[in-house]
């Protein structure tokens, strides 16, 4: 085993460095040329744009025709394809060696031999260029400074530390377990001392707990995220100030079955109207009821030869054998009732409502592939009746409204810091043209379709080496 990860650190060494020594920090200046913009602030597209961009900043847009691109700019031809603000993932995992918990000894990663960067680039090559993780480790708090350093090729990460009750979900060091408003207030305490961004809380806490830890982030500027404690209710949750729910299924469960549209209604304006944000993970639950039905399924489509590494598959092999596979077929039938009766019609009237919506996958949990996941929950939010600029924004604008960063980012104009997508096709017309990635801007860098697809293709190389752990989904 020591063997195979040294000759696999090696190939992965020689791919990563390769990427990056291709790369500058910044080019001095990108002139994407003749493209068809999306701008994202309202439902629009220009045409003919030529947008400049010195030092991760749009510093001109405007038609091609009046536009002069600066001498010794890189100069990419856009012509025929649609540039929009880079997409926003905002709920994911990222593997570090806190999750060697769920993998047999003899098959566990120390951090120096985890390809962090080779689990980074799906997303880039979906067009991802921020991810708020959800149950941070001091792992990535490193590699949140080594990707802004610009030693490591990957998404601005935005980290919230879990905590929860004990003995029940995550352990350490994957979450705080705290029993009492004591310890609360110090894992929160802790947690911003260490340098997350926010606080998760989790299912299982008491509303002593729980109380304490809204007050004290309240009191360190730090927003509280994530479930719906088992303990208290929606309603006690809105009213504390808790800033965002991380899944629409949270909702579902404290809902008790209710499916009628008179209690849809009635979280979807409660929730609305007191304006915390939602992440709706539909992709996430859909893809727990695939399991459901037809486990080997989940890796069974092309995407899947990106997500081979023997650490991701041993992760996915230990979720499906202790944590959905021994769930009664009564519980899977009310999930998937949940989901169609509750879940996706809450998702809708939550939006009619002028409901806070941000698009999040839950990526990494079993069979949900980074990356790919944010591309399948678009076409959800669209399947439940957004349009797809609507479906766009929750990726795009609403992220930076939500992070309070809407005057630097989330929208294409002059002064803005937003990444950049380019597409083949217009998304506006089918979102599924998300994914047609032809190149990407990120801080300042450009990398083009074809190199993004190149280093898939070495990266699927690299991990079909290795050999997938028994049980594996």
């Amino acid at each position: 085993m020591r063997d195979h990860r040294r000759s696999l650190a090696l190939v992965l060494g020689v791919l990563w460095g390769g990427c990056l020594s291709s790369l500058p920090l910044r080019a001095q200046s990108t002139a994407i040329v003749h493209a068809t913009v999306i701008p994202m602030d309202v439902e629009r597209v220009l045409r003919d744009q030529t947008v400049i961009v010195r030092d991760g900043k749009i510093v001109a847009m405007g038609p091609s025709s009046v536009v002069k691109v600066p001498d010794g700019a890189l100069r990419v031809d856009a012509r025929g394809r649609y540039l929009m603000p880079a997409l926003c993932d905002m709920h994911v995992h990222l593997l570090s060696e806190a999750w060697n918990m769920m993998l047999p000894a003899d098959g566990r990663y120390a951090g120096k031999d985890i390809p962090f960067e080779g689990f980074l680039l799906p997303y880039l090559a979906n067009g991802i260029t921020t991810v708020q993780v959800l149950a941070a480790t001091p792992e990535d708090i490193r590699l949140r400074g080594q990707i802004a350093r610009g030693e490591v090729l990957g998404p601005r990460l935005i980290l919230a530390r879990l905590i929860d009750g004990p003995r029940k979900a995550w352990p350490p060091p994957l979450s705080t377990w705290v029993a009492t408003a004591a310890e609360a207030r110090e894992a929160v305490r802790q947690a911003k001392h260490e340098g997350y961004d926010k606080i998760k809380v989790y299912s299982f806490l008491n509303q002593e707990s729980y109380d304490a830890i809204v007050a004290t982030a309240r009191e360190l500027g730090m927003d509280v995220i994530g479930h719906v404690p088992m303990s208290l209710s929606v309603e006690y949750v809105l009213d504390a100030g808790q800033k965002m729910i991380a899944h629409t299924e949270e909702i579902a469960k404290h809902a008790g079955g209710r499916y009628d549209a008179a209690s849809i209604d009635y979280f979807a304006s409660q929730i609305a109207e007191h304006g915390v944000w939602m992440i709706a993970t539909l992709v996430a639950t859909g893809t727990i009821l695939r399991f459901f039905d037809a486990p080997d399924s989940l890796l069974a489509g092309p995407d899947a030869a990106y997500f081979r590494h023997p650490m991701q598959l041993g992760v996915w092999s230990f979720e499906a054998t202790n944590l959905y596979a021994p769930i009664p077929p009564e519980a899977r039938n009310r999930l998937r009732e949940d989901f169609e009766r509750f879940q996706r019609p809450l998702t809708k009237a939550f939006y009619d409502r002028g409901g806070k919506l941000l698009a999040g996958s839950d990526a990494m949990m079993i069979g949900l592939l980074p990356g790919f996941s944010l591309q399948k929950e678009l076409q959800e939010l669209v399947g439940v009746g957004l349009t797809p600029f609507q479906a766009l924004r929750t990726a795009t604008a609403n992220p930076f409204e939500y992070l309070g960063e809407s005057e630097r980012a989330g929208t294409i104009a002059v002064g803005k810091q937003s990444d950049l997508l380019l597409l083949e096709e217009n998304p506006l017309a089918d979102v599924s043209n998300a994914s047609q990635v032809a190149g990407l801007l990120i801080r300042g860098r450009w990398i083009g379709g074809d190199e993004i697809q190149e280093k898939m293709r070495e990266l699927a190389a690299s991990f079909g080496t290795s050999s997938a752990p028994r049980g594996t989904p």
